[in-house]
């Protein structure tokens, strides 16, 4: 009887190994996507400032940049489900593009 239901905990503690491995597989690459997405258009960004970018505000910009290309989707690797979830609730607020790459989004439209 303990011997069966052992068992049957190491087959629940290996489904959701699974679930959550897939989970943060899933986060991870929405997380790329969006990194490469921040990382575009900081460097027109950045291209576009020159040699000021060795500045104070050049390189406060830098450290946003930075943010923007690890911190966030980093974040967003863990709480992707979540923001999906508003999204598929509110779609008018901003299209599916805007929530998966916001980067290439910001470039698109305003450069």
């Amino acid at each position: 009887m303990i011997a069966k239901k052992a068992l049957s905990n190491f087959r629940m503690k290996k489904i959701l190994m699974y679930i959550g491995f897939g989970y943060l597989g899933i986060g991870g690459f929405l997380g790329a996507t969006k990194a490469v997405s921040y990382a575009y258009a900081q460097f027109f960004g950045l291209f576009e400032m020159g040699w000021s970018m060795f500045s104070l505000a050049g390189l406060s910009f830098l450290m946003h940049t930075g943010y923007l290309i690890v911190i966030t989707p980093i974040i967003q690797t863990f709480l992707w489900l979540p923001s999906l979830i508003m999204w598929y609730i509110d779609p008018g607020m901003y299209t599916f593009w805007m929530w998966l790459a916001p980067g290439f989004f910001i470039e698109a439209v305003t450069g």
